[in-house]
């Protein structure tokens, strides 16, 4: 495969000096100055554009000779996403860059949303393949800083050959990437906003924990709402394929209220609503279950099922 396979036909590509290549030691696109994040901000877009690493010249930084001035790495980053550098790279590393360069030296950091090595070594010499956008590395206002490549600089990179790397990623990235999984166009409208009203009501849930009312309100936990329609979502639409959990029987959008969508904790026991305690379910099933605990409500479904299955041989 080649860089303009990890982008779009009218993508732009953007050029930036670097220690080395994208990897799981340092698996996010860093960054000193905030004038870099805001001109990604406003001009990048993931999955139309790309990030070109440049290893830089100094042997201090750049220890691997095969790295210092070639064209090593292509990522898409995610430019709406600025967490703090220490809560993606891993902690030795993170400890061992700044002992070398001392407190946060790279505050601002952007998720890497894919990510792909080029091929070699030998890598391709930047000034020889990009000898523009190179140059342009030295003016004074490019230090730190992403260059544009453009025509011929352009076509030269996106025809370079790479292949694609899985990064090991943080649980504060991959809950932001499974966020943006779930907003993903191919889910119907409905069923966002049926996720939408299901992370409402358990945020209700777990602010009315411990209140007094007639009763007192059970406790419960639960990420913040953005994570918790993820969560949702992902569970309706790929965990589950559009089934209920106890039942088996499709979920859907509906107006009648035994049949409406409903958030179970799967361990009633359990006060988390999180991956591992979170199923959707119809309301009716999850109240049943919830009455009458789980092998009734087994035991309940197998006769209704074996009841449905005579009298439908019985009229065939």
């Amino acid at each position: 495969m080649q860089v303009s396979d990890m982008m779009e036909p009218s993508g732009r590509v953007f050029m930036k000096s670097e220690f080395g290549p994208i990897g799981d030691n340092w698996p996010c696109f860093s960054y000193t100055k905030k004038n870099v994040g805001q001109r990604l901000q406003a001009d990048f877009r993931p999955g139309r554009d790309i990030v070109i690493y440049v290893g830089t010249t100094n042997p201090e930084t750049t220890e691997n000779p095969a790295h210092r001035s070639r064209i090593i790495s292509a990522d898409s980053i995610e430019p709406n996403q600025i967490p703090e550098t220490r809560k993606i790279v891993p902690e030795e590393q993170w400890a061992a860059m700044t002992a070398q360069y001392g407190e946060n030296p790279w505050p601002y950091s952007m998720a890497v949303l894919d990510a792909a090595l080029m091929i070699g070594p030998p890598f391709s010499e930047a000034r020889v393949f990009t000898p523009k956008t190179y140059a342009s590395f030295a003016a004074m206002e490019n230090r730190g800083n992403v260059v544009e490549a453009v025509g011929g600089d352009r076509e030269a990179v996106m025809a370079l050959p790479v292949k694609r790397i899985e990064l090991r990623l943080t649980e504060p990235v991959k809950r932001y990437m499974r966020l943006m999984d779930s907003l993903s166009k191919t889910i119907e409208k409905t069923i966002k906003q049926e996720a939408a009203r299901m992370a409402a009501l358990i945020e209700a849930r777990v602010k009315s924990g411990g209140e007094y009312t007639n009763r007192q309100n059970p406790l419960r936990t639960a990420p913040n709402q953005s994570d918790l329609v993820a969560l949702i979502l992902r569970k309706w639409t790929a965990d589950q394929m559009g089934m209920c959990a106890l039942c088996g029987g499709p979920l859907t959008v509906t107006k009648n209220r035994m049949l409406q969508a409903s958030a179970d904790r799967i361990d009633s026991g359990n006060i988390a609503y999180d991956d591992a305690n979170t199923q959707i379910t119809h309301l009716a099933c999850n109240l049943a279950k919830n009455q009458w605990g789980v092998d009734t409500f087994d035991h309940w479904l197998a006769i209704v099922r074996d009841v449905r299955t005579v009298a439908t041989s019985e009229t065939a």
